[in-house]
């Protein structure tokens, strides 16, 4: 690494994911989607990076793959140097604390049941053993921290 260059987080070198098919036929093999093809890129420290496309070409794949929810059929996919499809259940769980996937339909993955304090704090009770008291508060600090204010918290998005 050059002088004043952030260090590498996230590395995705030459990932492929292939979904197989039903098989049509006793005859013939299964068939294959071809899901991703060929993916490499590279997140540095401190930068965002947003993934564009059409629908169908890979976005939620490629989020899936790189929360590890699934292994990549090829390719590495390594976050802070660690290989993901390397680490334990446990150093997974560990690691998955420092990423998350935004989902690319915010309408469709709310729930309008839930008040907004509820779908914020989801993460947090997944990965930390919190309260519901803790959860709510540090929903109040997430929501602070993108500029909206506390009064949302107990409206519901719809």
């Amino acid at each position: 690494m050059e002088a004043g260059q952030s260090p590498l987080l996230l590395e995705i070198r030459d990932v492929a994911q292939d979904y197989p098919l039903p098989r049509e036929s006793l005859l013939r093999p299964p068939g294959v989607v071809q899901a991703l093809r060929g993916v490499s890129l590279d997140v540095v420290a401190g930068r965002s990076m947003g993934i564009v496309g059409e629908s169908g070409s890979g976005k939620s794949t490629l989020g899936r793959l790189v929360m590890a929810l699934e292994r990549p059929t090829r390719g590495s996919i390594r976050f802070e140097g660690r290989d993901l499809a390397a680490l334990s259940p446990a150093g997974l769980r560990a690691a998955r604390r420092d990423f998350q996937m935004v989902f690319q339909d915010p309408y469709g993955s709310l729930d309008p049941r839930q008040p907004v304090w509820r779908t914020v704090a989801e993460p947090l009770a997944a990965l930390e053993n919190a309260g519901r008291a803790q959860q709510r508060a540090r929903a109040a600090e997430t929501l602070a921290s993108v500029g909206m204010d506390a009064d949302v918290l107990d409206k519901y998005p719809h």
